[in-house]
């Protein structure tokens, strides 16, 4: 009894990681599932933090860093819980140097060329703030200037802020000598209806696999403990 005794700590870690290893692929497969056109940053978004003999709890859980972009919990959160979404790190730039109106937020212009996950990509925004002088975060301080390098990428002329009467309404692109094109509007805070059921899909495998998984364990835990 002692020595089964022994084994239901490490029993229980294990079946824990590897109940939360399910459900992390069960997540994915519903964000695979629900979401348009997911992007690889995105579908690896989560995380998994392990159970030990001395810490009986496991999680799934979704990465908060990223290097130079908004991380996963800025656009999954108002996913799995509804509501508006955090402000980007561009949105601060731009409303720290006074071109976004306070309450405004930045989303793809009407017309603007989107990538096949339906996204402006990172470099045609960083390209259009840079034309504005909008980049102000650790990492984006390279904006459009009068120096010669500057002046031959051409982005201070490509690129303007647009308004209506006094009022910002997006930053503009021009694509040829009479033609331009509302890139980034800004717009009202984005809201979300609530997408991905990240916590009923994870309790769901919890309620399927956690004591199938221990017993797996246990079992082989006592065949092996000397």
């Amino acid at each position: 009894m002692v020595k089964a005794d022994k084994q239901v700590a490490f029993a229980t870690a294990v079946a824990l990681t590897k109940t939360a290893i399910i459900a992390k692929g069960e997540i994915e497969e519903e964000m695979a599932r629900v979401f348009d056109r997911p992007t690889k940053f995105t579908m690896k978004s989560l995380r998994i933090i392990p159970a030990k003999k001395d810490k009986l709890f496991a999680a799934v859980d979704m990465k908060n860093e990223a290097d130079k972009a908004a991380p996963a919990t800025t656009w999954l959160n108002p996913q799995i819980d509804g509501g508006g979404r955090r402000d980007k790190a561009s949105e601060r730039s731009l409303r720290g140097r006074g071109i976004l109106p306070a309450g405004k937020f930045i989303a793809p212009g009407r017309n603007a060329k989107l990538d096949r996950f339906g996204n402006l990509s990172r470099g045609a925004i960083i390209k259009a703030l840079s034309g504005i002088g909008g980049l102000s975060e650790q990492g984006y301080t390279a904006n459009a200037s009068s120096s010669t390098r500057s002046k031959r990428k051409g982005n201070a002329k490509t690129y303007f802020v647009m308004k209506r009467g006094s009022t910002p309404i997006g930053i503009a692109e021009r694509t040829s000598r009479n033609r331009m094109q509302v890139l980034i509007a800004f717009t009202r805070r984005p809201s979300y209806s609530r997408r991905l059921n990240f916590y009923g899909v994870g309790n769901k495998a919890i309620d399927k696999n956690l004591a199938d998984e221990f017993r797996k364990a246990y079992a082989k835990a006592i065949a092996t403990a000397r």
